[in-house]
């Protein structure tokens, strides 16, 4: 009996870490892309365009100071 628990508590760990890995892979969905804009790189000076930046990760920061 302990033996086909340990198989199957075995099986079923890796089922979710098969189904994790997965899921992780294929991203969020995306309705639609978003509008292409420039701006200036604070380090450097120099425009960007984020097209450039097509299928790489990156985080917009909005700050405000009232």
């Amino acid at each position: 009996m302990t033996c086909s628990f340990r198989s199957g508590y075995r099986l079923l760990v890796w089922t979710v870490l098969i189904l994790m890995t997965l899921s992780c892979t294929q991203g969020p969905p995306v309705p639609f892309p978003a509008v292409d804009f420039n701006l200036e790189d604070v380090f450097t000076g120099e425009e960007v365009n984020l097209e450039q930046l097509r299928g790489r990760p990156i985080l917009l920061y909005f700050f405000a100071s009232w």
